[in-house]
């Protein structure tokens, strides 16, 4: 009985022992299952670092530079002459030796032509003077006279004697020395003037080079004015010598006939030589010009090359 009792203990204690093992097994898995089940905690994602914009810099505190007025262009000198008054072109020839001269001229504030010898001391200065000034710019071209070489025009001459590649070799030389030139009108040449063979070598390269012809007309038999119409060039012939006679009085005549040839004909041109007499004369006619005639540059008077109103 005592022994029963006892084994009954011993059953119940067991059992104690395993509920207690049990429940604690399970107590056991329950808090492992929770630990497994818990998600870990996320690490905060690492910063990315953004690249700092440089500063934009800094106004400079020193005033701008004020910006350069920008001027409209300057429109050209617009001189058109006035074709309801007499036209008339005022050549000077034998310039190249004094810038003086040229000064004086451009000071009288008219237009004018000056023709320059090929080979003056000169020429060149006087050249780019008038170009700047707007003054127009011939060749005074030394062809032979009658009477030559007692009358010698100079270096650069064109003989009758000479063969056509020897023209044109001393044309191409002095047309060289004042390459400013618009035109050509002839120096001297009373002799030389009256070969139409002769001439049409010439006037073929002025032609050429775009130049027109002005013909002195040194020789009343000169053959210039038509050899240089046949062949098509811009032309004219001169109307007037100013100074032929260098004394006050005979240019002061002179001066009336070419009002009144210019009044008569539409046009005239005349043409005279720096000599002083002749530059006091141009001063003191000018404003007298001005008011009763249209002055223009030669290439203003010549018209078309058919030379038409230009054989006075």
């Amino acid at each position: 009985m005592t022994q029963r009792k006892k084994s009954k203990k011993h059953t119940s204690r067991r059992r104690r022992a395993l509920w207690a093992l049990g429940a604690a097994g399970v107590l056991c898995a329950f808090l492992l299952g929770l630990w497994w089940g818990t998600p870990e905690p996320r690490r905060p994602a690492p910063k990315q670092s953004v690249p700092r914009a440089k500063p934009a810099p800094q106004a400079s505190t020193k005033p701008a530079a004020p910006k350069p007025k920008v001027l409209p262009p300057a429109k050209p000198a617009t001189n058109q002459p006035d074709l309801s008054r007499p036209l008339v072109a005022l050549v000077i020839d034998d310039m190249g030796y004094s810038v003086a001269q040229a000064k004086r001229l451009a000071a009288l504030g008219i237009p004018l032509t000056i023709s320059i010898l090929p080979h003056s001391s000169r020429a060149k200065a006087v050249a780019r003077l008038a170009q700047a000034n707007g003054l127009e710019v011939m060749l005074h071209l030394p062809m032979e006279p009658k009477g030559f070489p007692r009358r010698n025009p100079g270096k650069g001459v064109l003989l009758c004697d000479m063969p056509s590649q020897r023209l044109l070799k001393v044309l191409q030389e002095d047309l060289a020395k004042v390459p400013q030139a618009v035109g050509v009108n002839n120096h001297m040449g009373s002799r030389f003037s009256l070969y139409p063979e002769l001439l049409e070598c010439v006037l073929l390269e002025i032609k050429k080079r775009g130049l027109y012809y002005l013909d002195s007309f040194t020789s009343a038999d000169s053959k210039g004015l038509a050899t240089a119409q046949r062949l098509g060039l811009r032309t004219g012939r001169r109307d007037v010598f100013l100074d032929h006679q260098v004394s006050r009085e005979a240019i002061d005549e002179q001066m009336l006939r070419l009002m009144s040839v210019a009044k008569e004909r539409g046009r005239a041109i005349a043409i005279g030589h720096p000599h002083s007499v002749t530059m006091k004369a141009l001063e003191s006619w000018a404003p007298r010009l001005k008011q009763q005639v249209s002055l223009v540059k030669v290439s203003e008077i010549l018209g078309g090359p058919s030379g038409s109103g230009q054989g006075h």
